[in-house]
């Protein structure tokens, strides 16, 4: 038993002049290697009484049991200093580049186009999204009986949401970026060009190629009538055609207007393309609704009758931004889903 004390001491000892690991694993070895004195100590055992063996051998046992635990503590001890020191102070390793964010690719999208229009002498108007019954439909030549108010369509405010007076007109959610038209003609005097970016909303089921929630461009160029350069279908058609052929970088994109039916526009047509790549390579794929702003569109505004001439068009960012980059799903723009938004980095 003396013995043994001695042969713990001595690990002891060893244990508090460790310095790392190298160290570490010379005194391991002396210790407990097949050569220490406690494995000579173990294989001594043999040639002693079968109490003193069963006393002695069990103590011994302990002892290799304690001594084992000892270094494994200290092991890790040196393990775990080697890797904080390593972290923070071996300059021979590779930098962590921290995770960027970047934009969202309906918001790289809206700044390509703002910057396509810009170059064309476009401005680039904001306009509030609860809008007024009489902005959002009745300036707009939708008349009162049209199926686009019902509820079905449209989202309005409650009473004590909208704080109705009896001067008031009815609040709703926008149902398109046209209501921006009249807030800016009511204060502005053409000859002028403008864009409108921003959400609209209707109270639709949501799908594959539909939201209750998606984002317009709205277009606007004004002048008076028989002025020079007064616009046209045909300016119209030239500016789209520019816009498509820039937006999508493809210059054989050609444009076709389809005679169509909207209040607000006379006469009204459905803007359609055909390219030479993409999703619409080839075929004809209706992208924008637009047509000649309508007369009574201007009057409700304080413009005299047949005094002005201008044309109008809106589109849906998020079906550009879909027939581009061959995304099949509309309801992936809000689903957070980095797998797809990193895509766009």
């Amino acid at each position: 038993m003396d013995q043994l004390e001695q042969i713990k001491q001595a690990a002891l000892k060893d244990l508090e002049n460790l310095r790392d690991l190298a160290t570490h694993e010379l005194a391991r070895v002396q210790h407990l290697g097949r050569g220490s004195k406690l494995s000579e100590f173990l294989r001594s055992l043999k040639d002693m009484t079968e109490d003193d063996r069963r006393k002695i051998g069990a103590a011994a046992n302990d002892l290799r049991k304690e001594i084992e635990e000892k270094f494994t503590q200290a092991r890790e001890k040196f393990s775990d200093a080697t890797h904080s020191v390593r972290d923070w102070i071996d300059v021979t390793m590779p930098s962590r580049r921290p995770q960027r964010g970047h934009l969202h690719p309906l918001t790289i999208a809206q700044n390509t186009i703002n910057n396509i229009f810009s170059a064309m002498g476009f401005r680039i108007i904001e306009g509030p999204e609860i809008e007024t019954e009489f902005n959002n439909f009745d300036a707009l030549n939708i008349p009162a009986d049209h199926p686009a108010r019902d509820m079905q369509d449209t989202f309005w405010l409650k009473k004590d949401e909208r704080r109705r007076t009896k001067d008031e007109w009815p609040l709703l959610l926008r149902a398109h970026t046209s209501p921006m038209q009249i807030r800016f003609m009511q204060v502005h005097q053409p000859p002028f060009r403008i864009i409108v970016p921003g959400r609209v909303y209707r109270n639709e089921a949501t799908d594959a190629t539909h939201e209750f929630q998606f984002r317009q461009t709205e277009g606007l160029v004004v002048d008076r009538k028989g002025a020079l350069g007064a616009p046209t279908l045909a300016n119209l058609k030239g500016v789209l055609e520019y816009f498509f052929r820039q937006y999508f970088a493809d210059p054989n994109v050609a444009v076709r207007f389809n005679a169509s039916y909207f209040p607000f526009v006379e006469p009204g047509v459905e803007v359609l393309i055909c390219g030479s790549k993409g999703k619409f390579a080839g075929k004809w794929i209706e992208v924008a609704g637009a047509g000649m702003v309508h007369q009574k569109v201007f009057e409700k505004v304080g413009y005299a009758h047949g005094e002005m001439q201008g044309f109008a068009f809106g589109m849906a960012l998020e079906r550009l931004v879909m027939l581009k980059h061959h995304i099949d799903d509309i309801r992936l723009f809000n689903e957070s889903d980095l797998r797809f938004l990193k895509q766009f980095s």
